[in-house]
């Protein structure tokens, strides 16, 4: 029945309308159910959500609302994975101690995979912002300037590991809004690299010289001392770059798996600071503004 203040047409008009978004949501999911069904399933919500005369919401606004309501109700009335493409989309997997099994087989290869490492700012799903690592952890990487998985392929929307994903995709379930976070616990560098020798102990010297705890710590005293302490900053950044560059000399290192070794280069965790760094022809590092001119050199 229509709420009190709509007249039938109104609302009949109002439910067709919601049966040509329910046909688009239950494509764009894969769902089996028919659009009467899902608008049905919540039909009460999507009442709540309808314009009245004295609502101050604009029209795309309260359609934006509707469709996010009726994507949770066809995620729901969806018992399992049927490949869309939506978890892929929205950020890559941390990898567990079950998934070591596909990087020992080179399912998962070394040059598709990065630490974060600890104190590593990182954008946070779960809270919507960014937020520093609390601990190190092992994840697959994420297409340049995207959240995309770097292993899902858009040409053919599909995992190209599907039958052998990770942990955390298989226990991903998009169509459940209400599913809780996974419980396991992450993979870390000295859980996968401990045997690696002294490779192993170059990565943790790393960590001790080079730690984001130590970049955090020189950036703050950068600006307290403004300026005066820059090479405080340029001896991590220097430390950091050629720690990198003699593993990939000496062990001959695809530079794509620096990242699983080291986690991403210090210097691209300069910008959100205001920083950016450039090293020239003399081997030299220069720390700048990263809107300025103003340069301080090492």
């Amino acid at each position: 029945m229509p709420p009190d203040n709509y007249n039938k047409s109104e609302f009949d008009f109002f439910v067709v309308a919601l049966k040509e978004e329910a046909r688009d949501v239950i494509w764009k999911v894969g769902a089996e159910i028919d659009p009467d069904t899902l608008v049905n399933s919540c039909i009460k919500d999507l009442q709540s959500l309808a314009s009245t005369p004295d609502d101050e919401r604009s029209e795309e606004e309260i359609w934006r609302q509707i469709r996010e309501r009726l994507l949770k109700a066809a995620y729901a009335a969806r018992p399992h994975c049927v490949r869309c493409g939506a978890c892929c989309s929205k950020g890559s997997p941390s990898l567990t101690a079950e998934d070591i099994p596909l990087l020992r087989k080179n399912i998962i290869q070394p040059n598709n995979v990065m630490t974060v490492r600890k104190g590593e700012d990182v954008y946070s799903h779960i809270t919507d912002s960014v937020e520093p690592a609390e601990r190190e952890y092992i994840k697959i990487k994420e297409q340049p300037d995207q959240s995309t998985c770097v292993l899902f392929k858009k040409e053919n929307n599909e995992c190209s590991i599907y039958e052998d994903r990770p942990k955390q995709c298989r226990d991903q379930e998009c169509w459940n809004p209400e599913q809780s976070g996974t419980s396991d616990v992450l993979l870390d560098r000295e859980a996968l690299l401990k045997e690696a020798g002294s490779l192993w102990e170059i990565i943790k010297k790393h960590e001790e010289k080079c730690s984001h705890r130590e970049l955090k710590t020189a950036i703050a005293k950068l600006g307290a001392t403004k300026g005066q302490t820059v090479e405080e900053i340029l001896e991590l950044l220097r430390n950091d770059h050629f720690i990198r560059e003699w593993v990939r000399e000496n062990f001959e290192v695809d530079p794509e798996v620096l990242s699983l070794f080291f986690g991403k280069p210090l210097k691209d965790s300069l910008p959100p600071y205001g920083l950016k760094v450039d090293q020239e022809p003399d081997g030299c590092f220069v720390l700048s503004p990263a809107e300025e001119d103003a340069k301080l050199v090492d």
